[in-house]
């Protein structure tokens, strides 16, 4: 079955003209609906009352009935096209791209993942590897910080974020959470996998000019 991929970009343009055209931008904006979408946790028999319920009754109550499908129309292109963090970072489009044409998409990326994987595994771990040597850090912390930023890698890999340079901030803020979920193995707290994290990434901006976060 083919799907039709939704631009973010037009969505985001799509969403601002709709808070302009209906006055709700004392409500509402581009940012807190892609915030509300991401943080969105609930089952699936509630979404149309939890998720568009919620945006539905932050329209005018006077909304024309061509104005209110518009919406309809918007907030379901949003909630299709934003990552949540409940499908680790992902939108649901991109969710069901992935399901609709698994083996083309693979095929298509298997040059840049291979690269991506060989940079990884070959350079950046071991080189990671090297200069933990010189910190004055114990066995199991060494392992530790290793440990998380091979996960991050791993999970990169399979979201297709190759490019540490766009990162979802929010992806960033949420791996500590999302560690502990698809990690099975010696427990490590949340605080210290976002300091190993940001220890990682200060290394990846200092031996190789990648900066993931500002």
């Amino acid at each position: 079955m083919d799907f039709e991929e939704l631009d973010v970009k037009q969505v985001e343009v799509e969403l601002t003209d709709l808070i302009k055209k209906l006055k709700i931008g004392d409500k509402i904006s581009v940012a807190w609906i892609k915030d509300f979408t991401y943080n969105f946790d609930a089952p699936d028999n509630q979404i149309a009352q939890k998720y568009f319920g919620a945006l539905f009754d932050l329209l005018p109550k006077n909304i024309s009935e061509k104005d209110f499908e518009t919406a309809v129309r918007v907030f379901n292109n949003a909630w299709n096209a934003f990552p949540q963090k409940i499908m680790g970072g992902i939108s649901p489009q991109e969710k069901m791209l992935g399901a609709n044409s698994l083996e083309e998409h693979f095929a298509v990326a298997k040059k840049d993942l291979d690269k991506y994987l060989d940079w990884a595994g070959k350079e950046v771990l071991p080189n990671y590897k090297k200069s933990l040597e010189n910190l004055k850090l114990d066995k199991i912390k060494k392992r530790n910080a290793v440990g998380v930023a091979e996960v991050l890698f791993q999970i990169c890999g399979q979201l297709g974020m190759l490019d540490f340079r766009r990162l979802p901030p929010d992806f960033i803020k949420d791996f500590p959470e999302i560690f502990k979920k698809e990690v099975v193995g010696p427990k490590i707290s949340q605080e210290k996998v976002a300091e190993y994290l940001g220890n990682f990434l200060a290394f990846l901006d200092l031996f190789y000019g990648i900066k993931a976060v500002d």
